[in-house]
């Protein structure tokens, strides 16, 4: 009897622990929604990310075709006019959101080019803006050179279907995989409350995800890793505009979440 009390009270501790350091983690939830209308969340526990897209810091050549590798290029004028920006909000990490060249880091024919014109944006602005954590946002899997020029992780884990065993199996597997590499580097991990096209494989695209379904990715990814980036898309399935209202099912869920783990 008194080793059956031990070990259910050493089970307790150990849940108790546990649970104590779960409401402890600093984890954060980042507003990246680009609803009309949306407010300033930093008092319902959101916190502040710098998204800047592509032509915040990459141009065109018009003397090359549209659609050729070199029709773009990392303007460097353009990285210095952010980075004064956000070498004053240091705190507030940095996305580089270029997508360009990014299908081509899926190639082994052209992986090792589209690496290095990713990896001249970061280190240019880097370069600038030394002590923000600075990045490119990115599909699941991340380029080891790349990741070993960045201070910060940035993995996109979008809704691309209704099996939520395939999701959870998707992000358990990127995220492991990112955490095998030699720096142990932050992983914020972008979400979306939408279902994300896929072409020709279902009608699902820019329908909310139901609120079950993201109150699990929250639950899935809460563990794993150090945050959320919530972004969102401007139209609903219909085409239109989408704007921001408190009681969407999905915002009800993301503050139950944020309350219940106490996420400043």
């Amino acid at each position: 009897m008194n080793k059956t009390y031990k070990l259910l009270m050493s089970i307790f501790v150990f849940l108790l622990t546990m649970n104590i350091l779960a409401q402890n983690k600093d984890f954060k939830v980042y507003n990246a929604l680009l609803f009309k209308e949306t407010p300033d969340l930093t008092d319902r526990g959101f916190s502040e990310i710098n998204m800047i897209y592509e032509d915040g810091v990459i141009s065109t050549n018009y003397r090359r075709k549209k659609g050729d590798f070199a029709w773009r290029f990392v303007d460097s004028k353009k990285i210095e006019k952010r980075a004064v920006k956000s070498r004053e909000n240091f705190q507030i990490p940095t996305v580089l959101d270029v997508e360009y060249w990014g299908h081509l880091l899926y190639n082994a024919r052209t992986k090792r080019e589209a690496e290095e014109v990713f990896l001249q944006l970061i280190r240019l602005y880097r370069a600038n803006d030394p002590n923000s954590l600075v990045s490119v946002f990115h599909y699941g899997a991340i380029s080891e050179r790349i990741y070993n020029a960045s201070n910060v992780v940035y993995p996109c884990y979008y809704t691309h279907g209704t099996n939520r065993n395939e999701w959870v199996a998707m992000v358990k597997n990127g995220i492991a995989t990112i955490k095998k590499r030699s720096k142990d580097l932050p992983i914020y991990v972008f979400i979306w409350p939408q279902y994300n096209p896929v072409p020709k494989k279902h009608n699902l695209g820019y329908k909310f995800v139901e609120p079950d379904f993201w109150r699990l990715q929250l639950e899935t990814l809460y563990p794993l890793c150090d945050g959320v980036i919530i972004w969102s898309h401007y139209r609903d399935e219909n085409g239109k505009e989408i704007f921001f209202n408190e009681e969407m099912p999905w915002f009800q869920e993301t503050l139950k979440f944020i309350n219940k783990y106490n996420i400043k």
